[in-house]
């Protein structure tokens, strides 16, 4: 996740999931090469790795989402941007509602942290925690994420 415009008006920030998103379609290939290979050397055995190729295309479909979340000052809205390969939602709310930027965080069963930002709404129709992601990870830095939404907020106002 990254800020890809931060100016008076507008805040932009990002999250591009090329990372997954490359070894999911590697792993795809790679499952299907190693059946294809033992299939064609006569094993009929590589059938199941050549059908065990759609698994990770399918984690591609359910796991690769782009995110976009645009601050608009202007016009005083705030607009949360998905699109998978599936389609696209967008989704807006009203900027005076924003209260702050907070990160969340998450122990996984080795007990190494994970985290996310999240957007405070403590009132109104859209009240409640509003994550830009909705996986946690430990790839970018969350906390001066929070700091520059919030900083970029507290200027808005």
């Amino acid at each position: 996740m990254k800020i890809t415009r931060n100016l008076p008006e507008q805040l932009i920030v990002e999250n591009r999931p090329w990372i997954l998103s490359i070894a999911l379609v590697a792993g795809g290939l790679i499952f299907f090469g190693i059946g294809l290979s033992v299939f064609l050397g006569g094993e009929t055995f590589g059938l199941l790795f050549m059908a065990a190729s759609v698994i990770p295309f399918g984690l591609l479909f359910a796991f690769a989402r782009r995110v976009q979340v645009l601050f608009l000052k202007e016009q005083g809205t705030l607009t949360f941007r998905r699109r998978t390969l599936m389609g696209a939602s967008e989704v807006q709310h009203d900027l005076a509602s924003i209260s702050e930027a907070i990160v969340q965080t998450s122990h996984g069963s080795d007990g190494a942290p994970t985290h996310r930002v999240a957007l405070i709404i403590p009132e109104g129709e859209s009240a409640g925690t509003h994550p830009i992601t909705l996986a946690y990870d430990n790839f970018s830095d969350h906390h001066g994420m929070a700091n520059t939404i919030n900083t970029w907020l507290a200027q808005a106002r």
